[in-house]
C-alpha cells in the first residue's frame, strides 16, 4: 500500500516536472490551467482527486487532461509492483 502511494505521488510530481520544468519554472503552487485558481491539498491526491472531481476543475468545470490520470495510475502500479518485489525478496 505504501509503495502504491509513493508511486502515485512520485508520478504526480514527475508530471509537474515534465509539464512545467521544460518551461523553466517549477515554482508556484499547482493551479487550474484554465481559470488559474490555486488547487487545495485535497485536489492534489493522486487518482482520488481526479475521480472525485470527475476529471473537472472545481471552480470553472474545465476538463482535466486524461494523461494526468494515466500518469498517476502508472505510478501507482509501478510503486506497488516494486514494493511487492521488495517484499518477496526480503521474505526469502
Amino acid at each position: 500500500m505504501l509503495g502504491a502511494g509513493v508511486g502515485g505521488a512520485a508520478a504526480s510530481y514527475l508530471g509537474v516536472v515534465l509539464d512545467r520544468g521544460w518551461a523553466g519554472s517549477l515554482e508556484g503552487r499547482s493551479h487550474c490551467d484554465t481559470c488559474a485558481r490555486t488547487l487545495r491539498w485535497f485536489e492534489l491526491v493522486p487518482i482520488a482527486s481526479f475521480l472525485a472531481l470527475r476529471g473537472r476543475c472545481r471552480r470553472c468545470g474545465a476538463v482535466l487532461p486524461r494523461v494526468l490520470l494515466l500518469r498517476e495510475a502508472l505510478g501507482v502500479a509501478l510503486g506497488a509492483g516494486v514494493a511487492a518485489v521488495i517484499a518477496i525478496t526480503l521474505s526469502r
